[in-house]
């Protein structure tokens, strides 16, 4: 990738960072969507992500040992 193309790519993404706001209204202002919930329950979907990165990380010192063993001969 050129270097102009990485620069616009940059200005493109810091741009669009600055466009896009999330919160809506100002000081002073009501919002409308009413009080804000407490936070966001992480109890089945970061479990998944747990067991998914333990079993990566088995299968990857499975295959180095087994790699090991493999060279060793």
């Amino acid at each position: 990738m050129s270097v102009k193309k990485y620069f616009l790519l940059i200005a493109l993404v810091i741009g669009s960072a600055v466009v896009t706001n999330a919160q809506p209204g100002g000081p002073g202002e009501e919002d409308p969507g009413g009080p804000q919930s407490g936070g966001v329950p992480l109890d089945g979907g970061l479990a998944l992500l747990v067991a998914a990165g333990a079993g990566y990380g088995a299968k990857k010192a499975y295959d180095y040992r087994k790699n090991k063993v493999k060279s060793e001969k």
